[in-house]
């Protein structure tokens, strides 16, 4: 089974590695044509970065 993820924000991209580290198969979907620094701050509620922590990647996001 493929699983299709429609949009590269931070959501679909943390599917993404929960099922890469499930051994799934996925493609993410996303319309920009590109990606690019936007210069927006980024807050996230203190559950979801449970989930990033969960899924070993919470350390990327305070970079």
């Amino acid at each position: 089974m493929r699983f299709a993820i429609n949009g590269g924000g931070i959501g679909g991209l943390a599917m993404g590695v929960a099922l890469a580290l499930k051994g799934m198969d996925y493609a993410i979907y996303e319309a920009a044509e590109d990606i690019r620094q936007v210069g927006a701050g980024l807050w996230m509620a203190s559950n979801a970065l449970n989930v990033l922590e969960h899924l070993g990647i919470v350390e990327d996001i305070y970079q």
